[in-house]
């Protein structure tokens, strides 16, 4: 278990952010401390395009509406993203201008996003407890080789959960001394908590959460966990007691990119079970169909993953990234460690799908290797004197 919680809380940012103007001096304490998760959202719609964003609520990153008081305001000016384990850069009074932000990543709202990325205050009807949740654009391209996202699921009621976050964030200067708060260098570490009992609520996607655990402001925008590890809820946290151990069923969410936005998690939730009878209804069905189509069990897309080990090249030449371009054009890349590992993820593959991979060194690229469909054993392949290990996961 231990394992599976450092590899989930790998998937889970710290988040800042700032109201200030163009060129003013950033101020020390965030206006709002939070978590996100790092997810991957594939848009249908042409051109179709896969891509990876930090999945958080909405009032982490919008203002308090100063007339109704709740978060609906706009969005805040400035938002930074931190990876777990990184170190973090502490904002300093008159040091640090609004925008100057060297070594953080910084992000804009999504148009997947529920408020179609507009920053103005959300109108009344988005001020819902399902709706706060945003999905957080991140420019820099680097962005799109930062780990691999979880598994999507659905999940019964009083099934455990874990909640992890950030409680209490980096912390505030303006706190009574000895207040806990990170300097520069802090690792930016995340906290696991629970096991909680969640069930629905009667209000359609929300879920209510108990247990001897506390959570706390920071870690708002955190992932619900099952225990196999599966990203189950949006932990949803704010002032007011009254939304302390609430949650968004991640299923509300993604049923929320297809019909709104046409786009869906490249790692899927399960379907909804189903009775008996129909499974065996839908089993003689499949069966049919198989045997009229003769060739499906061939041709159907499966997600096709795969472990990658690179064994050191020539003398001087050290592989850093693996590049994969697929039949449709998209690339995807992965960083390799320093002992040469990555993972691939290469979702809704097709049998006989013609694909390449190459080496990327620090002076040039490889020659690519083609490829035919997701390999079913290992494969060994030497690439200008890089030995290469593909094994299926």
């Amino acid at each position: 278990m231990s394992k599976l919680v450092s590899d989930i809380r790998q998937r889970v940012w710290y988040i800042e952010a700032r109201a200030c103007g163009e060129g003013d001096y950033a101020s020390e304490d965030a206006a709002s401390m939070g978590s996100g998760v790092l997810v991957e959202i594939e848009q249908r719609d042409e051109p179709r395009q896969v891509r990876r964003y930090l999945l958080t609520c909405a009032h982490v990153v919008r203002r308090k509406d100063p007339v109704s008081g709740d978060w609906g305001g706009p969005v805040h000016d400035e938002i930074l993203c931190w990876r777990p384990g990184q170190g973090y850069t502490r904002t300093y009074r008159d040091k640090r201008r609004c925008g100057e932000h060297p070594d953080i990543y910084s992000a804009r709202l999504s148009v997947l996003s529920p408020c179609g990325g507009a920053a103005a205050a959300l109108p009344d009807e988005l001020r819902t407890a399902p709706n706060d949740w945003v999905l957080l654009d991140i420019a820099d391209p680097t962005f799109q080789n930062e780990g691999r996202p979880l598994r999507w699921a659905d999940i019964e009621d009083g099934a455990p959960v874990r909640i992890v976050g950030y409680p209490g964030g980096a912390g505030l200067t303006r706190h009574a001394a000895g207040t806990r708060i990170w300097v520069n260098g802090s690792v930016v570490e995340n906290l696991a908590t629970g096991p909680f009992s969640q069930e629905r609520t009667p209000e359609p996607g929300m879920l209510s959460l108990s247990g001897v655990d506390e959570t706390r402001p920071g870690m708002s925008g955190g992932g619900l966990f099952d225990e196999d590890g599966a990203l189950v809820g949006l932990h949803r946290a704010a002032d007011d007691g009254a939304l302390q151990r609430n949650a968004i069923a991640i299923t509300h969410i993604r049923d929320a990119l297809d019909t709104r936005r046409n786009a869906w998690p490249t790692t899927p939730t399960a379907p909804p079970p189903v009775s008996p009878w129909l499974m065996r209804t839908l089993a003689a069905i499949v069966v049919m169909a198989l045997v009229a189509a003769g060739l499906w069990q061939y041709t159907r897309p499966r997600d096709c993953r795969l472990e990658v080990r690179v064994s050191a090249g020539a003398p001087g030449r050290v592989a850093r990234v693996i590049d994969v371009v697929r039949a449709d054009g998209l690339t995807r890349s992965e960083v390799l460690t320093p002992g040469g590992a990555a993972e691939l993820a290469l979702p809704r593959m097709a049998a006989g799908e013609h694909w390449q991979f190459s080496l990327r060194f620090d002076e040039a690229a490889s020659r690519p290797v083609d490829m035919a469909g997701c390999p079913r054993a290992q494969g060994d392949y030497e690439l200008e004197g890089a030995h290469v290990v593909l094994v299926p996961n």
